[in-house]
């Protein structure tokens, strides 16, 4: 039983691999927008739509700092996005990439990334519309899911927010 060597991949073969990541993420994704409904096991103290007006809340107040401050001194499309997609979700509505985009009020680019980078972490994912093949949807996974009702809850209970009866 010798030493090994390590011999240097062939860039095709880590192309190849690149590939092969890419296309898991896909599946994963498509698996995903099935009909899966494994949301996480919640006891909520707050109910969804209570944590939705607070979000909500939150979401307004972030857009009102431009009246006061410059907005270039503040860039959270990724936070935006989180807050947007709770929302939409506790009225049942879809989310499109692009909606999305301009409910964070940031490029199509910029927005693009985060959304990657939130999908990485598997706190959104990428659904094609059933009625629109062509429409790409964006929703929360269960861990997503489960994050912003926990960080909801706390900021209610920390604030004290009086939320509507």
């Amino acid at each position: 039983m010798g030493q090994q060597t390590a011999v240097p991949l062939p860039a095709e073969f880590k192309e190849v691999c690149e590939l092969v990541r890419g296309l898991a993420r896909r599946v994963a994704d498509i698996e995903a927008c099935t009909g899966s409904n494994d949301e996480p096991d919640y006891a909520p103290s707050f109910s969804d739509d209570e944590l939705a007006i607070a979000a909500a809340s939150i979401y307004r107040l972030r857009f009102q700092r431009a009246n006061h401050f410059d907005p270039t001194l503040f860039g959270e499309p990724a936070w935006d996005m989180l807050l947007d997609l709770f929302i939409q979700r506790v009225k049942g509505k879809r989310v499109s990439t692009t909606g999305l985009c301009l409910g964070a009020d940031v490029p199509h680019s910029t927005g693009l990334r985060h959304i990657e980078r939130m999908c990485d972490e598997n706190i959104l994912r990428r659904c094609t519309a059933k009625d629109d093949k062509r429409l790409i949807l964006i929703e929360l996974t269960p861990k997503g899911l489960r994050l912003m009702r926990d960080y909801l809850s706390n900021a209610v209970a920390q604030l004290k927010m009086q939320l509507p009866e």
